[in-house]
């Protein structure tokens, strides 16, 4: 009968091969434990937190950044809301104190409606005068002018005075206006004068020429009469606008 022996198991055999590390993972470990300082005496630590409270707790610090930031914007926001509410209302302040500016001013202006009734009548008084003067003339200095111009030994007999007034109605004053050989004129003075010679109508002429207003004398002029009954002298003195008065017209520009 044969007997079948077996050789014991090693140590190797032993380990259970999961267990089994190799042996440069065994090099490696020394290596860093032989290069980490050793600290003998010194306070025992453990970290016990689970991971799920250390990430929590890093969160925090996250949600602390973000609430930080929150505020400060909101901060920002409240500061440019609140300045432009202060803004808004300083504009808003100004405008009603133009308007209470204005309103005043509207006020003063009523309580002196009187004075510029008053006033608007004046300037109408003034410019109706003006108007009304317009074409005023001293005849009776303009006649004294034209008796200063007398000849010798003449003397003014009649003396009739027409304004012209142009119109398409026709008549005398406006047939004198229209006619083209003649310059404008205002009024006609129609004289006549008597003389015991033959008087110098020339010399006359020329003399009446240099009066104010002056337009010229209308043809013919007329010298009739004999050395026993005398001579008649007729004329149409022309007057221009130089003659008016015009004694309102600077208060009216005024």
């Amino acid at each position: 009968m044969t007997t079948e022996t077996h050789a014991p198991p090693t140590s190797e055999a032993q380990e259970p091969t999961a267990r089994r590390v190799p042996k440069a993972a065994r090099a490696t470990k020394a290596q860093k434990a032989s290069a980490a300082p050793l600290t003998v005496g010194g306070t025992p630590r453990a970290d016990l937190l689970p991971p799920e409270v250390r990430a929590a707790y890093k969160g925090k610090g996250v949600v602390r950044m973000l609430v930080i930031l929150a505020v400060m914007v909101a901060v920002v926001v409240a500061g440019a809301v609140g300045f432009a509410t202060i803004g808004s209302i300083t504009s808003q302040a100004v405008l009603q104190l133009e308007r209470d500016r204005s309103l005043d001013l509207l006020a003063r202006q009523l309580d002196y409606t009187e004075a510029r009734q008053i006033a608007n009548e004046v300037d109408a008084a003034i410019a109706a005068r003006a108007v009304g003067t317009a074409t005023e003339i001293d005849w009776r200095a303009y006649l004294d002018e034209v008796s200063s111009t007398l000849p010798d030994g003449v003397s003014l007999t009649k003396l009739v005075i027409t304004p012209v007034v142009a119109s398409e109605g026709g008549g005398e004053g406006a047939a004198i206006a229209e006619n083209p050989l003649q310059q404008a004129a205002v009024a006609t003075i129609t004289i006549t004068a008597t003389s015991v010679t033959v008087p110098d109508v020339e010399a006359w002429f020329d003399d009446l020429a240099g009066i104010t207003g002056f337009a010229g004398i209308a043809p013919p002029a007329t010298v009739a009469g004999s050395p026993a009954a005398g001579y008649v002298v007729g004329l149409q003195l022309l007057v221009n606008d130089e003659a008016y008065l015009l004694r309102f017209q600077n208060d009216e520009e005024k």
